[in-house]
Order: C-alpha cells, then sequence, then structure tokens
C-alpha cells in the first residue's frame, strides 16, 4: 500500500514538474510575444499620430491653394488670410505665400509673405533672400516644385523662422485668363521640427525607450539629441554604432523597409527590441527602441518560477530515493544516504534562492528615471520637461550641467554616510548673470556640523561660466537592512539648485567623464574602500517628485513632478564577510551540538546528568546570543533582518537537541531508542536546513 502511494506520488510530482516547465517556455514565450505587441502598438500609434498630423498640414496647404487659385487678392488680404491659416492648426509654425518673379505685381520681383507664430511677425522673404536661387539650399521649399509637385521638403535652417523645419510645398496656378495653368507659385506649410520630438514624447515609450523620425532621404527630422535633428542622417547612425543588428536595421530604414529587430545591448545588459516602419502619406520613417524589462517587470515572476522548479525537481529526487529504498527496514548507511541526500538538496535550494535575490536588479521604489549614460537618456528626460513646460505654457528650465567627483566615502553607521569630494557647474551666458550660482543637499545629517561647501575655482569659457566647489557633509538615508546580506544600498546623493524660482534643471555634465557606463564606476575614486562592502556601479539619475505645497508662490505647478538629480553610488555587502562573522559562529555551534547528541550514549542505569546537558547547551545559547547581539549593533534596525532567523532556527534546535538527550538518556521512547537515537541524529541537518529553506521562500519568494 506504502509503495502504491509513493508511486502514486512520484508519478503526480513528474507532471507538476513538466507542466512547470511548460508553462516556464509558455510563459518567457509568452512574454516575449507580449513586449512585440506592445512595441509594436507603440510603433503603430505613432505612425498614425505622425501620418494624422502631416495630412491635416497637407489638407490645409491643399485649400489655401484652392483659395489662391479662385480669387485675386491685395497684399494686405493676403497677410490676413496666411497669418489665419497659421493659427488654425497648432502643429504649423508658419504659412507662406511665394508667387513667381512679377507674378503677383508687375512692379515686384519677388513677393513671398511668411507669417510665423513663434515670432508673432510677417516676414518678406524675399528681403532676406532670393528664393527662387536653387544654388540656395534654403531656398529647397520652393525650386523644383513646378517639376516635382506637392512634396514634402528635406529639413533646412529656415532664416525667417530661425529654427530647422520642413515643408509642405503646393504649387498653385494660374486659372483665369491668357495665362491660364501657368504655374504661379507655391503655398509653403512650415512645420518645426521640435515638434515632432515633443510627439514622440507624448508616446508613451516606457522609462529607458525612445524614437526618431527620418526624412525621406534619411536626415533626422526628430531625435533625443537635439545636436542630431537635421545635421545628421541614418548614414552617420550607420558610421557611429557597433552593433551589427542596429546597422542592419538603419540601413532597411534607409531602404524604406519596415521591420523589428531584438538585440543585447550591451550597455545596460538587457534585450532590446527596435521597430523601424514607413509614413505612408510623407514616405518618412520613424524608429522606436524599448527594453523588454522596462516593458514588462517580470523579473520577480521569473524567479518564482525557477524557485517552482528548483523546489519540485528537489522533490522528486526525494521522492526517486523513498522509491528505491522502498523497503520495511532500512539499513543505518541507507539512513545516513538519505539523510546527505537531503541535505545536499536543501542547501542546493537556499543557495539558488539566495543567488537569485543577491543578484537580481534594483527595484525602483521611486519614481525614478533609469540611469542617464548618453546623450539619448539625457536628452529624453530634458525633452520631457521642455514638453511639460510648453504643455503647460510655463518658461522653460534653464539647463546646467552639473558634475561630481567623489573623494572620500565611508559609513559613519547604519544610516549616515560621510562623503566628501568636488562638484562643477557650467552656467550658460545668458543666464548666468542673473541666477543663484550653487547647490544643495537635502538629504544632510540633522548633526552633519562639518558639512561646507566651498567654491574653489571660476572660469569665464567660450558659452558659460564654470565653477567648481569642494564639498564635505554627512547624508542621511533610509537603507533597508531586511534582506542582508543579500540587500544592496543605494547611496543616492541628492543634488538641487539653491533657488527653485531661478527655474533651473540640474543636468548631468556627462561630456566631462571619459566613460558613462555605470559599470566603469565614473565619478568616485577608485582608491576608496568599503570594508565589507563592493561598489558596483555609479551613474546619474533623477527622481520626480511632488511637494505637497507651493512654498508660498501664487500656483505649485513648478512644485510638481520636480526633476531632482540624483549621483547613485550602488553597493552590494561582501558574502564572505558576512558569512566569516555571523554565520561562522551559528555552524560551529551546530556542529558542536550535533557532536554532543552523536557521542551521548544511552545511561545503563537510566541515570544521566541532565545538568551537564542544559549547562552545556546554555554555552552554546551564550556563544550565539553575544554574536546575535553584535549583528543587531552594527545593523541598527527596526526589522527583523534575514540573517536574525538563522540565530532563531538554532535557537529552536538548542531547545530540541536538549529534550531529545535529556529523554534519550532517561525515559524509553520507541522514536529516539530507534538504533541509539539514530533517526534525531540522521534528521538534524536537514530539519535545520529545512526550517531555514522555509524562512528563505517566506523572505525571498
Amino acid at each position: 500500500m506504502i509503495r502504491k502511494i509513493l508511486y502514486t506520488i512520484t508519478i503526480l510530482t513528474v507532471l507538476l514538474l513538466g507542466y512547470l516547465i511548460f508553462n516556464f517556455i509558455k510563459f518567457s514565450y509568452k512574454q516575449d510575444n507580449l513586449a512585440y505587441i506592445k512595441g509594436a502598438q507603440t510603433t503603430a500609434d505613432l505612425k498614425k499620430k505622425i501620418n494624422t498630423s502631416l495630412k491635416v498640414v497637407m489638407n490645409e496647404g491643399i485649400v489655401l491653394k484652392k483659395l489662391l487659385e479662385n480669387n485675386e487678392f491685395s497684399s494686405n488680404e493676403l497677410e490676413a488670410i496666411i497669418k489665419k491659416r497659421a493659427f488654425q492648426l497648432p502643429t504649423i509654425l508658419g504659412v507662406t505665400v511665394a508667387y513667381e518673379p512679377y507674378s503677383f505685381s508687375s512692379s515686384t520681383k519677388l513677393y513671398a509673405p511668411y507669417y510665423d507664430k513663434n515670432q508673432n511677425k510677417l516676414i518678406q522673404i524675399g528681403d532676406l533672400y532670393d528664393y527662387t536661387n536653387p544654388l540656395l539650399e534654403t531656398s529647397s521649399w520652393y525650386v523644383n516644385v513646378e517639376k516635382k509637385g506637392a512634396h514634402w521638403v528635406e529639413p533646412y535652417y529656415a532664416q525667417g523662422a530661425q529654427a530647422l523645419v520642413s515643408d509642405y510645398s503646393i504649387p498653385f496656378y494660374y486659372t483665369k485668363g491668357p495665362k491660364k495653368e501657368q504655374y504661379r507659385g507655391v503655398v509653403s506649410m512650415t512645420i518645426s521640427l521640435i515638434g515632432f520630438t515633443d510627439m514622440i514624447h507624448s508616446i508613451s515609450l516606457g522609462k529607458t525607450g525612445f524614437g526618431f523620425v527620418t526624412s525621406q532621404k534619411g536626415k533626422l527630422l526628430a531625435h533625443p539629441i537635439n545636436e542630431y535633428v537635421g545635421l545628421k542622417n541614418i548614414t552617420d547612425l550607420i558610421k557611429e554604432e557597433k552593433n551589427n543588428d542596429l546597422k542592419n536595421a538603419y540601413q532597411n530604414i534607409l531602404e524604406h523597409k519596415a521591420g523589428k529587430i531584438t538585440y543585447n545591448d550591451a550597455l545596460k545588459k538587457q534585450k532590446a527590441l527596435f521597430f523601424y516602419d514607413n509614413v505612408p502619406i510623407s514616405n518618412w520613417k520613424i524608429a522606436v527602441q524599448f527594453f523588454k524589462n522596462d516593458l514588462l517587470k517580470t523579473q520577480e515572476l521569473f524567479k518564482r518560477k525557477y524557485i517552482n522548479i528548483s523546489i519540485t525537481i528537489s522533490l522528486l529526487f526525494l521522492l526517486l530515493l523513498a522509491n528505491f529504498y522502498n523497503r520495511d527496514h532500512l539499513s543505518t548507511s541507507e539512513i545516513w544516504y538519505l539523510s546527505l541526500f537531503s541535505t545536499t538538496i536543501l542547501l542546493a535550494n537556499i543557495f539558488l534562492i539566495g543567488y537569485l535575490q543577491h543578484t537580481k536588479a534594483d527595484v525602483n521604489v521611486r519614481n525614478e528615471s533609469p540611469p542617464i549614460t548618453n546623450k539619448t537618456a539625457l536628452n529624453s528626460i530634458v525633452n520631457t520637461q521642455l514638453y511639460k513646460a510648453k504643455k503647460l505654457a510655463k518658461t522653460p528650465k534653464r539647463v546646467v550641467p552639473t558634475g561630481i567627483y567623489v573623494e572620500r566615502l565611508e559609513f559613519n553607521d547604519s544610516y549616515n554616510v560621510n562623503i566628501s569630494g568636488i562638484i562643477w557647474q557650467k552656467y550658460h551666458n545668458d543666464f548666468a548673470k542673473t541666477v543663484k550660482k550653487g547647490f544643495k543637499f537635502p538629504q544632510i545629517a540633522p548633526f552633519a556640523e562639518s558639512s561646507f561647501i566651498e567654491e574653489t575655482y571660476r572660469k569665464q569659457q567660450k558659452n558659460h561660466l564654470l565653477i567648481g566647489y569642494n564639498f564635505r557633509t554627512t547624508i542621511r538615508l533610509n537603507f533597508d537592512y531586511s534582506d542582508y546580506p543579500f540587500d544592496k544600498r543605494n547611496i543616492d546623493l541628492e543634488i538641487q539648485p539653491i533657488k527653485n524660482d531661478d527655474n533651473l534643471l540640474l543636468v548631468p555634465d556627462l561630456k566631462s567623464y571619459t566613460y558613462t557606463n555605470p559599470l566603469q564606476k565614473s565619478g568616485i575614486s577608485n582608491k576608496i574602500k568599503l570594508p565589507g562592502s563592493k561598489i558596483l556601479e555609479t551613474y546619474f539619475n533623477y527622481s520626480f517628485y511632488t511637494y505637497a505645497t507651493n512654498f508660498g508662490f501664487k500656483d505649485n505647478t513648478n512644485f510638481e513632478d520636480t526633476p531632482i538629480l540624483h549621483f547613485n553610488i550602488n553597493v552590494r555587502e561582501v558574502l564572505i564577510t558576512a558569512f566569516v562573522t555571523y554565520l561562522i559562529p551559528i555552524f560551529v555551534t551546530l556542529i558542536m551540538i550535533f557532536i554532543f547528541i552523536y557521542s551521548t550514549p544511552r545511561s545503563k542505569n537510566g541515570r544521566i546528568n541532565g545538568g551537564a546537558i542544559v549547562q552545556g547547551m546554555a554555552a552554546f545559547f551564550f556563544v550565539l546570543i553575544f554574536s546575535h547581539i553584535d549583528l543587531r549593533k552594527n545593523i541598527e534596525t527596526a526589522d527583523l533582518i534575514y540573517m536574525e532567523y538563522f540565530y532563531f532556527v538554532t535557537y529552536i534546535i538548542i531547545v530540541l537537541a536538549t529534550y531529545n538527550l535529556i529523554t534519550f538518556s532517561r525515559i524509553p521512547n520507541k522514536l529516539f531508542d530507534f538504533k541509539d537515537n539514530l533517526i534525531v541524529k540522521a534528521s538534524y541537518w536537514p530539519l535545520f536546513l529545512f526550517l531555514v529553506l522555509a524562512i528563505t521562500l517566506f523572505n525571498f519568494y
């Protein structure tokens, strides 16, 4: 009967394992597919939004073309019309009606009024340059329109608009008189390229996603790196890119193909998804990149599935062993084999869960951005803030590049960190004289009496004023030690402008660092050594904080989702240090107790010195309690620490061992009497590790 039950449980466990493996494969495939679906949908939304926006502009241009062909207007009437038309669409920067030489008036050679909404004025393009000259790049919106017909013009720097723009140019003709059907001029609908960057940021791309738009010939119309817009093209990106998969994708974009690729990003060590497509109405191209983890955030789910499979495999091995030894009586050696095998399996599961917990990525508990490691990530943040200011009709923030170099770093106690080094800032000449210079540390510890910031150098450079400061401070951070020793401590130094009403945005001065990869640990001296800890990475990022007050100002829009610059130093415990300091006393005590149990025989006369047993166990207890107190002194926290559970389990083992020894020596007991207390001896380590595994699952599953 017992054999049948074991076989049944074993078969059910095999089926459960098969289901878990199948479910894991299915889940992995489903997550990959879901990431593709989300990425494709976002790309399609961006494509639709750009297509719709361009179509509206094109339709408005066609309406104006028909109006000009069916009516004759004076200069005042025409200028009033184009001003009115310019304000009808928010995406239009301005409207131009340009005539062929002497086509508007026999006394005027060039007549091309342009109304610019940003400058709120009418500009005569003919007074700035000869727009009929095919040798000028700025005349591309006009020349060849008669031959090509209506089309979107490659981006250029417009002298009238004083901005990078693109135009939808439409030819219009005489419809009456002797010149009927002859070419008369061009209607040009001008759009700012900044608008496309705003459009991309209005689409949800995740925290790490970004996109770009190119013209028909591959020139960049929108890109997170503002310096690329209108100046670089896809060919330039191909030359700069090191990843072959991305190079091939860029080449496909040049060839007007649509598709998607998956590649491993070497910098972020993540799987990236890259989608590209065409905007049919203009034959422009769009590309969008996402990171899979950012889209799905399923790392914790994968960890649980790994643990489920591991526990099930362990159970299956134990059942197979039980089936192999399925007899009424087991020999002493067979019982010890079972004990050794069970101990090994339990230990392996504890190590697996600890490894998964120790190596998992940090969870973003604040509303934070990902690490700012390149211009793309930085400009995504800056552009988002510009878009927000534009949407709220607020003055855009003024950017102040800020860098840091940490020279000294040490933990004062569990929560206070002493830090010193150099911070430098670059104030653009446009506002350097009108703002309060400097910075502050909001996290400064209440009793950091030695904290100071001192200006050490100031130098006027070409476009900005460079100021450097020496600083020394103690900051207080809310570290979470509940996972110790598998915890990670993030020393995030917040750096804020001194005055909120200066409307400054501190940004990382990436140009001043040789490396920006977090693993290169830029911005911190390689001479810094933290006893018992290892510095993993350093990077800049932002948190976004909403203050529950307006600080006395008229409104609080400047204090909602306020970007705060952080310099992060991620620190991880060196496990060997924690194990040697705290686990060795525990395991030495456990080994001594095991030896005590293993070597204590039954008393022949039924009497044994129970006081000696209690004294021995009390000695073990005091060894542990002092080690436990030392742990609590080093890590001051109100929460239970994972490492403490090892002490609690050992306390339980001491109590059980004391009971076993006294009972075994004095009172007949079938369980304890079997082969001279063999069951207790053989189950000693499996019991301890089973309790540790249960607690580990409770904490980390």
